[in-house]
């Protein structure tokens, strides 16, 4: 899978990479990421959504269950119309209806010690929102012998259970419940009841966990489970050790490698924060330039204009945002001259000169952008005041420019 990034990406996926936490480079990272799923139901339908509209660039779903009336109030990934269907097609027509360019594949089996290795090869994650002891235990020596994060969670009533495991790293999921439970031993939903809605609270979080991990940004919910109660919508967490005699419970994990947590400082700190991204392909110039209106200090112009007419052919585009934000995701060929800068030097001589450093010409023709467009008008306002002439704003800021991706400039 290729990292490069299209003009529909752009629109997809605009809104999470002007994060600067996100950025182009933690895109990226999704766009080449391999996550599978285990299980298409309460958990995995939320999941896999959000995972999919995130940008996940190939999702396997593995489930061999097929879609009942039964399911339907809390696997919302399902319609009323597949019932009877397979839960991993069902799932994977969903998600690419959702999101053309990721690549989904259905895998309608039940994930055994057998076939783990197989079906799990260059997985970058395991989600483990399976409704079983047998399978959430295959799932976590499966992780373990991989490497892999393992992102579970488990509800039911109107309460609900999730972690990131990680052998080598922190806690795994025998360290949690280090005996598999007898069958028929502990309920279920289908006995005990659940309230569909806490599927998405779960699964979505459990999305979130994925995200983190995959983009390298956060801190991701290791060495402690977090405990959700509905009816009162409160999480809690309690730290979890990692033990050192795992090994010989079958998990697979090697116990020489991981290290103990506990207390406050539960989980393994990692350094997650990415790279910075790299340069934006330029937008295309197939477009007629609109009509732009003049104002007291310039002119409010839009991209078609900047890309579309040669009277902006070379114009140097500014961006004023904060530098967090232009290093997370800037138009390319812009340079950062961030607001607060040319607020500061509207009283300050040494910065002015500085300004002029930047700007060589006070008679130079200039445009400027920001997020919307307001941030961008105030900045030509202060350096019109301080005897630059030329300049103009682009209306709608980046966030236009990310949907005129979509649309030829």
């Amino acid at each position: 899978m290729t990292s490069e990034l299209t003009s529909l990406a752009y629109q997809l996926y605009g809104r999470q990479m002007i994060l600067p936490e996100m950025g182009q480079a933690g895109q990226e990272k999704l766009n080449t990421a391999t996550v599978a799923v285990i299980g298409a139901g309460g958990l995995g339908s939320p999941a896999l959504l959000y995972l999919a509209g995130a940008g996940v660039g190939r999702i396997l779903i593995i489930d061999d269950d097929a879609v009942e009336t039964s399911n339907l109030h809390r696997q919302v990934i399902h319609s009323y119309a597949r019932v009877g269907a397979s839960k991993a097609d069902s799932a994977a027509q969903t998600l690419r209806e959702l999101n053309p360019l990721i690549r989904v594949e259905a895998v309608k089996e039940r994930l055994t010690d057998a076939n783990a290795a197989e079906l799990l090869a260059g997985v970058d994650v395991l989600v483990d929102g399976s409704d079983n002891f047998p399978t959430r235990y295959t799932a976590s020596r499966a992780a373990a012998a991989l490497g892999i994060p393992h992102v579970w969670g488990a509800i039911l009533g109107f309460d609900a259970q999730m972690s990131v495991f990680w052998a080598g790293r922190g806690p795994v999921y025998e360290d949690l419940y280090p005996l598999e439970p007898a069958p028929g031993s502990v309920p279920n939903c289908a006995t005990a009841g659940v309230i569909g809605a806490l599927a998405g609270v779960v699964g979505t979080a459990m999305a979130l966990e994925v995200i983190k991990l995959l983009a390298g940004i956060g801190q991701p919910l290791m060495g402690e489970v977090g405990y959700y109660t509905g009816l009162t919508g409160r999480w809690e967490y309690i730290p979890l050790l990692a033990s050192t005699s795992r090994a010989a419970s079958g998990s697979g994990t090697d116990p020489s490698a991981r290290t103990a947590v506990s207390g406050t400082d539960a989980g393994v700190q990692v350094a997650w924060q990415g790279q910075a991204p790299a340069p934006l392909r330029p937008p295309a110039t197939d477009w007629e330039p609109a009509t732009a209106e003049p104002d007291q200090y310039g002119m409010e112009v839009t991209w078609a204009d900047i890309a579309g007419s040669p009277y902006f052919e070379g114009v140097p585009l500014i961006d004023v945002r904060e530098p967090h934000e232009h290093a997370a995701l800037a138009v390319p060929g812009s340079f950062n001259l961030p607001l607060s800068l040319i607020e500061a030097a509207s009283t300050d001589p040494d910065l002015g000169s500085a300004i002029d450093t930047i700007l060589p010409s006070h008679q130079g023709r200039y445009a400027l952008y920001c997020a919307a467009g307001v941030r961008s008008l105030k900045a030509l306002k202060l350096l019109a005041d301080a005897g630059f002439s030329d300049l103009y704003s682009v209306e709608g800021g980046i966030d236009s420019w990310l949907t005129s991706q979509g649309q030829g400039f």
